[in-house]
């Protein structure tokens, strides 16, 4: 097992005025047979601001305890960390200089409180808070499906836009957000509002190309409308706006024809933590991270 934190660590403390301070990073697991990773995204930390899906490669091990815990709770969220021994930066991994790193996978979110939010480098998946349900492996890096880095000058668009993406007969889709600086010039930086989502499809779209899925294309879903027809202020959804198994309407690149799809499980759905404090949309606490909790077993 390679140990990459002195690397980066020293790389961190190069004179460059622009450079990412390496870091622990939740990637939100989809699919079974092909397994990818969707990184949660902070828009008001510069280590997180970035959206990217990559596609995984799990050791045996890992991959079987991952699709046995899917298996018996498909509706529960799952993450694969980078371990605190071994921290890396976004650009490490869409830039190709990391190939594989240290991993654990968790199930749930496990509990928190308001003093633990106050300390920035937070993580809540730290291993002296829970247990994972395969830790210590390498996870390799098969290819890089998506990678954007945030740029604060994009405008909210009209309706939900989301990046689909899959292979075989397994679909997915993730919101592509926006991360807009909506503060004034003697304002702290606020950046949003909009919301984070990784869900599957109940399967991969007949009419989609096989290839286009791998690579993944872009949608928009005209049932969730981003900003008011008259007043231009933004709706951003408090709630999950696509049941498991109903029917949705995705336009290729924006435009019709609408194609249809069929949803599957949603695994994150949040305002909170993308969103700068200030500006996360819905006050229910309930709404503004909904995402399965932690089991009682895996708490230390």
């Amino acid at each position: 097992m390679h140990d990459h934190t002195r690397e980066h660590m020293d790389e961190h403390e190069s004179p460059y005025e622009v450079s990412n301070m390496p870091h622990q990073h939740a990637l939100t697991l989809v699919g079974r047979d092909t397994v990818f990773g969707v990184h949660m995204t902070q828009y008001h930390c510069e280590e997180h601001k970035y959206q990217l899906v990559l596609k995984l490669e799990l050791p045996p091990e890992a991959l079987s305890a991952y699709r046995e815990q899917r298996e018996a709770f498909p509706l529960d969220y799952f993450c694969l960390c980078n371990d605190e021994r071994d921290l890396m930066t976004i650009p490490d991994l869409a830039s190709g200089k990391r190939a594989s790193f240290r991993a654990n996978i968790f199930q749930g979110l496990p509990p928190f409180g308001p003093e633990d939010e106050q300390d920035p480098h937070f993580f809540p998946w730290a291993l002296t808070r829970v247990e994972p349900i395969a830790g210590g492996f390498e996870a390799r890096i098969a290819r890089v499906v998506f990678h954007r880095a945030f740029a604060h000058h994009y405008e909210l668009p009209e309706f939900a836009t989301y990046l689909l993406f899959g292979e075989g007969g397994e679909a997915h889709m993730n919101n592509v957000q926006t991360a807009r600086l909506a503060s004034g010039p003697f304002e702290a930086a606020a950046f949003g509002p909009d919301y984070d989502h990784a869900m599957s499809l109940e399967a991969a779209p007949k009419w989609l190309h096989p290839t286009l899925l791998e690579a993944g294309i872009i949608v928009t879903t005209p049932s969730v409308r981003l900003r008011d027809p008259q007043t231009r202020l933004p709706t951003i959804p408090c709630k999950q706006p696509f049941p498991k198994g109903g029917t949705l309407d995705v336009l290729y690149r924006g435009i019709g024809p609408a194609r249809q799809v069929t949803a599957g499980a949603s695994y994150l759905f949040g305002t909170a933590v993308c969103n700068s404090p200030s500006l996360i949309p819905c006050s229910n606490p309930k709404e503004v991270l909904q995402i399965s909790a932690t089991p009682q077993r895996y708490l230390k």
